[in-house]
């Protein structure tokens, strides 16, 4: 018996909130693991022990300011009444963008389609888990950014829908 996805969806949403990187789950003969791909960091290049001396003040540093992390429905674009006209549809995970169940199989949505909130607009696949990303508007799809069976990023944008 598999995990059901819902509950496997569920556990990653939990486990996003947290420094965790991997975890294994088993249970009455079933096993589960869920590895986070970490961020590659540039290589380090070795600092001088002292600056070296400056002739005139150096600029003033500006603080960093903390960005709230991408989410998976985020306004693209906007009017000058500030009223959003699409809403991006965005990857929630690294993986392979799917627009189909299968290759034989029509895409879940084409352009010009009405979609509805909870409606699987494509597959995102990740380590060999097929994971159906759901749109959590409702709208009409404007644009289908993404290629079939291409490398999507976490946050990056797939589809932009105009809200109804």
């Amino acid at each position: 018996m598999a995990f059901d996805l819902r509950d496997i969806r569920q556990f990653i949403r939990f486990l996003s909130d947290t420094d965790v990187a991997e975890v294994e789950i088993k249970e009455e003969g079933r096993s589960l693991r869920i590895t986070r791909a970490t961020a590659q960091t540039a290589p380090v290049m070795p600092q001088p022990l002292a600056p070296p001396p400056m002739s005139r003040p150096a600029p003033m540093a500006v603080p960093a300011v903390a960005l709230p992390p991408p989410s998976p429905f985020m306004p693209s674009s906007s009017q000058d009444d500030g009223k959003e006209t699409t809403v991006a549809i965005t990857a929630p995970m690294v993986g392979t963008f799917y627009k189909s169940a299968s290759p034989e199989s029509a895409p879940f949505v084409k352009l010009g389609d009405v979609v509805k909130k909870g409606q699987v607009v494509c597959i995102i696949e990740a380590m060999k888990l097929m994971n159906e990303i759901e749109s959590e508007v409702n709208g009409r799809v404007v644009s289908i950014i993404k290629e079939n069976a291409t490398p999507v990023e976490y946050g990056e944008e797939m589809f932009l829908v105009e809200p109804s």
